[in-house]
This record gives C-alpha cells, structure tokens and sequence, in this order.
C-alpha cells in the first residue's frame, strides 16, 4: 500500500510539471513565448499548487465541521485525477486548441496574453489545484508518529516526479515522439493514475479512463496532424505546409501560424520581400570573386538563395529538425553543397561569431517566433551590436520584421529607435502587404489599428559613414562642398 502510494505521488508530480511545460509549447503558435508568457504559465499552476496543498489538507477537518462523516480517502482522489484527466484532454490537444483560440478571437479576444489568461484559467488552473491535493490527502493514510518522515518521503517523489516531468518529456518525448504524442503520453499517466486509484468495481471510471486516452490518441494522431498540413510538431515549432490557395503549384510553409515562407519551383519565394532582397542583395552577387559569405538568421524555408550555388551560405534557426522538413516537404530537394544549417539559437551563433571574429558579406535578419512577433531577445541593442560586429568591410545587414508602415504604435518606433543606436544610417523599406498595397494617410486597417506589413532595414557597414553625425544649420552649412 504505501508503495503504491509512493507511485501515485510521483506520477502527480511528472504530470503537473510535464502539463506547465507542454502548455508553454502547445500555446506558441498563438502567443509565442517570452518571459511574459513563461511567468503567468507558472503562475496559473504555482498559485492553483499551493491552495490545493491548503484545501487538501484541511479534507478531513472540513468532513467534520459539515457533519458528512466519513468519505473515503481514496474516492476524493479518484475523482479529482479523473476530472483533471478530462478538462486537460481538451487543454493540451493540438487540435481543439485550434478551435478555442479561433473562438477567442472571433469574440474579440485578440490580445495575446489576454488569450493566454483565458486559457490558463480554463485549462491550468482547476486541473492543478485537484492534482495539488494529492500529497496532503495521502498524509491522512499515516498516524502522526510516522507523518513527519512520510512527509519528506512523500515530497521526495513528487519532486522526483517533478524532475522527470521537466528533463524526460523536453528533452527525450518531445524530440523523439513529437508535442502531439507527447500531449496523449501525459494523458496516459493520468490513466494510469485512474486504474491505480480505482478499485474493480468502479468499472465507470475504469471505461472512463479508457475511453478518455483512445480519444486523445485520435485527436493526436499523425492522420489528425497531417489532415492540418502538419509535417513537424517538435519542442521548437509546428511546422505547416500546404500550397498557396491562388497558385496551388506554389507552397507555403508556416511555422507557428507565421507564414514563414513561401516557394514556387524555377522560381524561389513568392513572397515580395523575398522577391526584394533576392534582386537587389543576392542576384548582383551570383559570381562574386571570390565568393560572398551569406549568414541568414531564421532559416524557415531556405528559400533565400535557393537557386545560387557559388556563395557560401549558412542558415540557423533553433529548430534542429527544419533542414530534414524542408528538404522532404517543402523545397523537395537537398540543399546544395555550399550551404550548411546550423540549429543554434540566433543570439547565440553571433554572440559566438563576435567573439571569434567571424565576419559575414551579407547577414539577412528573418527571425520570427509567433504571431508575427519577433522573439524579444532577437529585438535588443546588445544582439544588434553582436550582429554588427559580425559584419565584414564593406558588408550589409537587411532585417526583415513585421512591424506599422508608419510610426503610430511604440512597438514600431522603439524598434526603429534601437537599431538606429546601432546602425545609425538606416533605409527603411516598407513592403506592400497585398495587391491592395498601402497608403501614407492610412493608419486604422490592419493589427493593432495601425497598418502592419513587412519592413526591410538596410545597413551598408561603413565606420566612417557612421562617425558622421553631422547636420546643415543657417549658421554652418557645407552643402555645395558635400554634394
């Protein structure tokens, strides 16, 4: 009995800390990630943790002060490890949460971390303040005289649990199996929790539990992924791709609902930014002598240079798997010999090339994560310095963001603002969202209520340009001589 015990506080402990983890990752392609993602995630199961510790505690007492008598033990922690199995079979399947977070937008919900809260609050917290109760209501198993050693026992396993749930379902499940197998693993545990707790003639919770885990296998399901245009669904990224709905010869491919990249063969990207930096930054470049170096940070698609076999080319994206899906899904070809992927976080890699006085011809910034958000720590001055000092004589840096065609949100200006502390003479390109294009007295359309599109920052790496800060006054102006 006790070591039965023992096993259900460990598998509480894996599932609690395995659900806060694939929660972060399942939400991505919706509210991306961050510290502000990360923090209200914790909070919606540390919070929920600890009252469940307190109500779990006082079950007993609470049975006593309403006069109930006595109620099993174990059928209070049957019915909490089933009804948390229930409401996270619908909180942790990829493909229901397509549906809510479609539902919360379509009512007006569109702030991302206001989606967030909404689906903490559905799907975290009540499942984690019942799983809470679980070690305090096994301590009503033990007399007082052994209840303090059990206790540290009991809060051994359920760390260790805990530690499981961190290191064995990131690093080894959601790797190897996928987020979607994954999701119906944990699921499993719950199961297993059920047919722990349950007693022969509960046959009710048994089928229950049965017909809960068939469910969420089906839900997430390869067939199911691939009815979605799933081709990768790993610890990084859920990588969609499908053919364009005006030209189906062409693909798309989205990673974390950001239309990452688009491809037409004999033709490369589709996209007009793409179309603009491989025209006036890449083809003038085709038989360069010697060979250009060309770092692009955020690989997605490869479409960058798909079609040059003479310059050297190194993609990284933090997504080990993106090489293997492109080449099998997407592009339908290798890469060719003189490019090479790197599966490192960007910040990292040129920290790195800074250090080691790496330097690059050409970098092209395409690093996206959700949303059409950029990853915030790809957004600050101190990586931009990194990048700089990455650049080569003479080399140019394009950064494509997704950001207001004009300056009307501080997202928009702050961004502008801290590139130009590092890249003082910028150009800035705004690129037409659609055939609609985009106009100068237009700020209502669009997210956000101002109009957002792709927009290129350009930087020529010239010290002595930089240096000049310069500007023309009544009193001094060198114009005739300048020109």
């Amino acid at each position: 009995m006790k070591f039965l015990l023992l096993v259900v506080i460990f598998l509480e402990g894996y599932a609690v800390l395995a659900t806060e983890l694939l929660a972060m990752r399942l939400v991505l392609p919706w509210v991306g990630t961050g510290t502000d993602v990360i923090a209200i995630i914790i909070a919606a199961v540390l919070l929920p943790l600890a009252f469940g510790y307190h109500y779990g505690g006082m079950y007993r007492r609470r049975l006593r002060e309403r006069g109930l008598g006595h109620h099993s033990v174990r059928k209070k922690l049957l019915s909490n490890v089933m009804r948390s199995t229930l409401i996270l079979c619908i909180g942790l399947s990829y493909v229901l949460l397509e549906i809510f977070f479609s539902g919360l937008y379509f009512l007006g919900i569109r702030q991302r971390l206001m989606q967030l809260t909404v689906y903490c609050s559905i799907f975290l917290v009540y499942p984690v303040f019942l799983l809470g109760q679980t070690i305090p209501l096994i301590g009503h198993y033990y007399s007082r005289q052994v209840l303090s050693e059990m206790t540290g026992r009991m809060l051994f396993f359920s760390t260790l649990g805990s530690f499981m749930g961190s290191v064995f379902t990131t690093v080894v499940l959601m790797a190897v199996i996928g987020v979607h197998y994954t999701s119906v693993f944990i699921i499993g545990v719950m199961c297993v929790l059920i047919f722990l707790l349950a007693r022969k003639k509960q046959i009710g919770h048994l089928l229950t539990a049965v017909g809960v885990f068939i469910l969420m296998l089906y839900m997430n399901s390869g067939e199911q992924m691939r009815s979605l245009n799933i081709v990768s669904n790993n610890g990084y990224s859920t990588v969609q791709v499908r053919p364009m709905i005006k030209d189906p010869e062409a693909r798309l491919m989205m990673l974390n609902n950001n239309l990452s990249s688009s491809y037409k063969e004999g033709e490369g990207s589709a996209y007009p930014y793409g179309q603009y930096i491989e025209r006036f930054f890449l083809d003038p470049i085709a038989e360069a002598d010697p060979p250009k170096r060309v770092l692009v940070l955020g690989a997605a698609g490869f479409t960058l240079g798909v079609y040059d076999n003479h310059n050297e080319y190194i993609y990284v994206d933090i997504d080990p798997d993106l090489q293997k899906v492109a080449e099998e899904h997407f592009l339908k070809k290798e890469l060719e010999p003189n490019k090479k992927f790197v599966a490192r976080d960007a910040r990292v890699y040129v920290r790195e090339a800074a250090r080691e006085g790496r330097q690059y011809d050409l970098i092209i910034l395409d690093t996206f994560k959700a949303g059409f958000s950029m990853p915030e720590h790809l957004l600050t001055r101190e990586y931009f310095l990194d990048v700089k000092a990455s650049m080569a004589p003479g080399g140019v840096m394009v950064m494509n963001s997704v950001a207001g065609s004009q300056f009307a949100d501080k997202y928009t200006r702050r961004m502008d603002n801290t590139l130009r502390s590092v890249f003082p003479h910028l150009t800035r390109v705004v690129m037409s969202a659609s055939e609609i294009g985009w106009n100068a007295w237009e700020n209502s359309r669009g997210w956000r209520g101002a109009y957002w599109t792709n927009v290129l920052y350009i930087y020529n790496n010239n010290p002595e340009a930089d240096a000049d800060m310069t500007i023309y006054t009544d009193d001094k102006n060198t114009y005739f001589l300048d020109k």
